[in-house]
């Protein structure tokens, strides 16, 4: 009973390591491909829109080839692969921390004039950015929508 309450608890963290990091991997490109877009000097509407609608579409990639991948039972060790995936949330978070906070600061002082130039064409676009919030209710969704497909093809694999 203890064993299978606690292989339970790892599954759950397992998914729910696995969404967040997969979440803040596609945060942190798109945090990456918007300095880019800046540096390059693109439209600001341009930088404001690519880079959200780029990490959706990476975030949905990497989904679907996780559950394409993952898409057989297997026995796994539940344990490590929870700690392994703790361990890469964090190495994450750091990279976006150590970018965040050495990356912006050398970059807005390389580049500070594609920055101010941003940064004053972007003053208009407080609505759009709004509308930029209901991306991330998007990556729930298409989320909820892959695993309901792909819940049909899982339980067809057990049983046949």
């Amino acid at each position: 009973m203890e064993k299978t309450q606690t292989d339970f608890i790892n599954k759950l963290g397992i998914g729910a390591f696995t969404y967040i990091s997969i979440s803040e991997f596609c945060g942190l490109i798109e945090y990456l491909f918007e300095n880019v877009l800046i540096i390059a000097g693109t439209k600001p509407i341009t930088t404001i829109w690519l880079p959200e609608i780029m990490s959706l579409f990476l975030f949905t990639i990497i989904v679907v080839w996780g559950i394409k991948k993952y898409n057989r039972p297997i026995e796994i060790d539940t344990r490590k692969t929870l700690k392994s995936l703790i361990t890469i949330f964090f190495g994450i978070l750091i990279l976006q921390f150590l970018f965040s906070y050495f990356g912006t600061d050398f970059l807005m002082e390389k580049y500070s004039t594609e920055f101010e130039n941003y940064a004053k064409a972007n003053k208009g676009s407080l609505m759009l950015r709004g509308y930029l919030s209901f991306l991330p209710i998007l990556q729930f969704v298409i989320l909820g929508i892959i695993l309901l497909i792909n819940k049909k093809t899982v339980a067809n694999n057990v049983y046949n």
